[in-house]
């Protein structure tokens, strides 16, 4: 795996130290996994977005007429 230089302020690498510590894992396995979870975060936030686009492009009106139509089809199922 390539390795990465970075430069943090000494009271975030104490932090960074400490948490591995209580994790019983290393300062770098502990960033990896931030910067990991944070870009999963994103690409989240991204494929969300993208299906509200879809959503709203497909022209099913506004959530108050959905849930109206949704509830009158329920009702009419019973």
């Amino acid at each position: 795996m390539p390795a990465v230089s970075f430069y943090l302020p000494e009271d975030v690498l104490k932090a960074l130290r400490q948490e591995a510590r209580a994790r019983n894992t290393s300062v770098s396995r502990l960033i990896r996994t931030s910067v990991e979870t944070q870009l999963d975060l994103e690409k989240q936030k991204k494929a969300k977005s993208e299906f509200l686009k879809v959503i709203r492009s497909a022209g099913l009106g506004t959530w108050e007429e959905a849930h109206k139509e949704r509830t009158r089809e329920s009702d009419d199922r019973g």
